[in-house]
């Protein structure tokens, strides 16, 4: 009978263990998914450009369609769900708009900043609520990401004509910083988790590629930078998902 209870057990507290671990994977990617799509917004919607790439308007759908299901998924919180449908409604708007109204574009691609800064601050500090451990893969692979992320959305800023100010919001030194954390955050998971090199290694020389273009202080909102960096963080993330599915 004790052997039959503990059995019992298991099969309820693995579930929630598996549910916790899920939780804290989706608020990592909300903070990381939510930055991409903004890069992603202001390469399609820039005033300069007449003919934008399409594959970053369907980015845009994506990340936005993940934001849904994961906040659908996590119980529709108010804190999460109010600047997730803030970010809906501010893209359905720059979707309507006719390419020769694009002048409007920067005070939206500004109001849709601010809701995903809304969005980020309720997601990390929902997942500080989760308690998760310094060396779960949420926590190495979440900041990872969010650090890429981060480094991606502040080079797109520092290229669109925001009306609030052209400048970037970080530092060279805190750039630099960043960069020398995504690089330590590379060899970290590697040692950690070596079996998975191929796809490490992969992520590792696609931020190589562009790291050097991320740390100037002028350019233009790139498309190129997106696709690398948002495709580097995709992959992190689904191994994160994995990874976080067999502590359950």
């Amino acid at each position: 009978m004790p052997m039959k209870w503990l059995l019992c057990w298991l099969c309820v507290l693995c579930p929630l263990a598996w549910g916790d671990a899920r939780s804290a994977q989706q608020l990592s990617e909300i903070s990381s998914r939510s930055q991409l799509l903004c890069a992603s917004a202001m390469v399609y919607f820039d005033p300069g450009e007449r003919a934008p790439d399409p594959r970053s308007l369907t980015a845009v759908f994506y990340h936005l369609n993940t934001l849904d299901t994961y906040v659908l998924q996590l119980g529709q919180p108010p804190a999460l769900l109010q600047p997730l449908r803030a970010m809906q409604r501010l893209f359905a708007e720059l979707d309507r708009l006719p390419r020769n109204q694009r002048e409007r574009y920067p005070a939206l691609i500004s109001q849709l900043l601010s809701a995903q800064h809304l969005l980020q601050q309720a997601a990390s500090q929902a997942y500080a609520q989760q308690g998760v451990p310094d060396s779960a893969p949420q926590q190495l692979f979440g900041a990872q990401s969010q650090a890429m992320a981060s480094l991606l959305l502040d080079y797109q800023r520092r290229n669109y004509p925001l009306p609030e100010s052209p400048q970037s919001a970080l530092k060279p030194a805190q750039l630099q910083a960043l960069d020398q954390q995504i690089e330590q955050g590379f060899e970290r998971l590697l040692a950690q988790y070596g079996e998975h090199a191929q796809v490490l290694d992969k992520a590792r020389s696609n931020y190589q590629f562009v790291r050097r273009q991320l740390q100037q202080e002028r350019g233009r909102a790139h498309g190129g930078l997106e696709f690398y960096l948002s495709r580097t963080v995709i992959d992190l993330d689904e191994l994160a998902q994995t990874l976080a599915g067999r502590q359950g």
